[in-house]
């Protein structure tokens, strides 16, 4: 029987998934954020959701971690079949980039939702266990 050996692939504890490998990165938000997980009255998208799709639709989110930082700092971990992702040419133009450049510009492009400037928001690579 075929075995398929994924060389990238490692235990990191107290979070680990079988199957993939999960890349780690820090959503960093201009103002707190704890308060604005959901629609207001007014029909305005929350900017966590906002930028949680705007990370999807390039990537597969596996985990979501919880607010930390005063409300500001969000962990999540993506899906990274084979290994974390490389630097490479993500948006198509010259050059190269990060994985968390590339999503950093995903994010920052979702707009100013319930006064928070996503504009402003970074996003960083992350390693678990790490200060948050």
């Amino acid at each position: 029987m075929a075995t398929l050996i994924k060389k990238n692939e490692s235990v990191s504890l107290p979070l680990f998934k079988n199957g993939v490998t999960l890349d780690w990165f820090a959503i960093t938000f201009p103002s707190d954020v704890s308060a604005k997980l959901g629609a207001t009255a007014a029909g305005v998208r929350s900017p966590v959701v906002a930028a949680l799709e705007a990370v999807q639709a390039r990537v597969s989110i596996e985990v979501v971690g919880t607010l930390v930082s005063s409300g500001t700092k969000l962990v999540i971990a993506v899906a990274a079949l084979g290994g974390a992702y490389p630097t490479d040419n993500y948006d198509g133009s010259a050059g190269t980039e990060t994985m968390a450049s590339y999503l950093q510009a995903l994010v920052q492009a979702a707009g100013n939702l319930q006064s928070v400037n996503l504009a402003s928001a970074t996003v960083a690579a992350y390693t678990p266990g790490s200060a948050a």
